[in-house]
């Protein structure tokens, strides 16, 4: 039986009535720190979300928004409950799914091309979480065949999953984790990618994504692919380089993930088809929400931070992060 489709939510910017209902994560057992570590309480919350409508309400460029505490709530949580970094997050979020709309438009899972990733388990969700709560997610990039798909295709997977969990209250609060497993690319995935592409794909990962990255992970890396590696976390910001670790096999990551959770192909306890399946069918419960995400509009032309023109300037004249290049012993 398909999972039921969820409801999809007001889109006014300023709406008679607010969706109030959220919910804040009871588990793990280190989830009060988690919640400590983020600022949150029933107070805080309740004001900045107050806080956080009004500005949209009264925002000249934005002129349709979801304002439901669930969407609001991605931004607060990720940075801290910090209301400027919020609606700066906010802002540039939007501005991104204008600007790029192969990434972050028509996330839809029955999507012939989206459908065939999903299927041969280029990237997926796992069944259970980290220690802390964390979502962890497996990208296996070899598999994306260099021959029909481009770094477009990679993009737009990954903000079909981030999309799909940005409600998920534990992710929102413990954040996420994400595995890079290079086993099977080859020479020919070198033409998919290049430094300003990469460029460009962290500028949005440090400004524009509403997700506390936890952690990622670079597995099976082959030495002609390290490049790629040391390109894309060289544009991070530093906060998420230092959460970048690389591990030449699945027994050295189970140093620092517990291995239970993973793909039974990979030493955990059920098979990469089962993680596959449970992720397809979250997407198709979510599918509706996310479609209506297409609908949120911003203005660009005008001479903001935000604007059509800042954003891709910034872009262009980013400048190469500090970080030491990765090398394989």
């Amino acid at each position: 039986m398909a999972p039921k489709p969820l409801s999809v939510p007001c889109l006014e910017k300023a709406p008679a009535v607010f969706d109030d209902e959220y919910e804040e994560p009871t588990v793990p057992a280190t989830i009060a720190a988690t919640l400590e570590a983020i600022r949150e309480n029933r107070s805080m919350t309740e004001q900045n979300l107050a806080q956080l409508r009004d500005w949209i309400a009264k925002h000249p460029h934005i002129s349709r928004c979801r304002t439901d505490a669930r969407f609001l709530l991605r931004f607060l949580r990720s940075k801290k409950h910090s209301f400027l970094a919020a609606s700066q997050t906010l802002e540039r979020y939007l501005a991104a799914r204008i600007l790029h709309p192969t990434w972050f438009q028509r996330l839809d899972i029955r999507d012939p091309e989206l459908a065939e990733l999903t299927d041969i388990g280029f990237l997926y969700a796992l069944k259970e979480r980290d220690a802390n709560g964390c979502l962890v997610a497996l990208c296996d990039w070899g598999l994306l065949d260099p021959k029909r798909f481009t770094l477009d295709h990679s993009n737009r997977m990954h903000a079909l999953l981030l999309e799909a969990y940005g409600e998920d209250t534990l992710a929102q609060c413990a954040g996420a984790v994400i595995i890079f497993d290079f086993r099977h690319v080859t020479l020919a995935h070198h033409s998919v990618v290049s430094l300003s592409v990469l460029r460009k794909l962290a500028h949005y990962i440090n400004n524009a994504v509403p997700i506390r990255c936890q952690g990622i992970h670079a597995v099976n890396v082959p030495s002609g692919a390290l490049w790629i590696i040391n390109g894309l976390v060289s544009f991070l910001n530093e906060k998420i380089r230092n959460r970048f670790s690389l591990s030449r096999d699945y027994d050295e990551l189970a140093e620092k993930l517990d291995r239970n959770i993973l793909p039974k192909e990979h030493g955990g306890k059920e098979p990469k088809s089962e993680h596959i399946c449970a992720f397809r069918e979250h997407c198709e419960r979510y599918r509706e929400r996310l479609l209506a995400l297409d609908e949120m509009e911003i203005d660009l032309d005008h001479n903001e931070p935000y604007s059509r023109q800042a954003m891709l300037d910034d872009i262009d004249g980013g400048a190469v992060g500090s970080f030491r290049k990765l090398e394989l012993d």
